[in-house]
């Protein structure tokens, strides 16, 4: 499974490719992506901007990617609107890890609602964590499109 879905986003997102993007852990609930620093470094020697927004973004779509899959909706995915947050520079390789909670309001009303095709928005938070602290959390409001 790891393999299909690093495959399908170095395919549809070929930055992540050259970033170094690749994906540690993967289930239909949890994900844990890593990334090197060397490609992605700016002036300052530090995690560029872009690379670490680009980084957890393609994190926080393939977590959902893969939970809609196992639950064989007809759905397309896309991101609407998404706000990261830096609270430390990068300084080395770093993960971003995302999860879904099936006990939350928000998953039941999206199983709801692709239940009876119909679309809905789900924000998705991703944490980006080197040297085992936060130094980085995106939110992304995605929308569910169905058919």
């Amino acid at each position: 499974m790891l393999q299909k879905y690093q495959s399908l986003v170095h395919s549809t997102i070929p930055l992540t490719q050259y970033m170094k993007w690749s994906i540690l852990t993967l289930s239909e609930f949890e994900i844990t992506t890593s990334t090197q620093l060397a490609p992605n470094i700016n002036v300052h020697g530090t995690g560029f901007a872009g690379s670490i927004y680009a980084a957890a973004m393609a994190t926080g779509w393939t977590l959902l990617k893969c939970w809609y899959d196992q639950h064989h909706y007809n759905t397309e995915l896309v991101a609407a609107e998404a706000n990261i947050k830096y609270f430390k520079p990068v300084n080395e390789n770093f993960t971003c890890q995302a999860s879904l909670s099936s006990d939350s309001e928000q998953y039941q009303k999206l199983v709801k609602r692709l239940d009876n095709n119909k679309s809905c928005g789900f924000k998705q938070k991703v944490e980006l964590l080197c040297n085992g602290e936060v130094c980085a959390k995106l939110t992304v409001s995605f929308v569910f499109k169905c058919s």
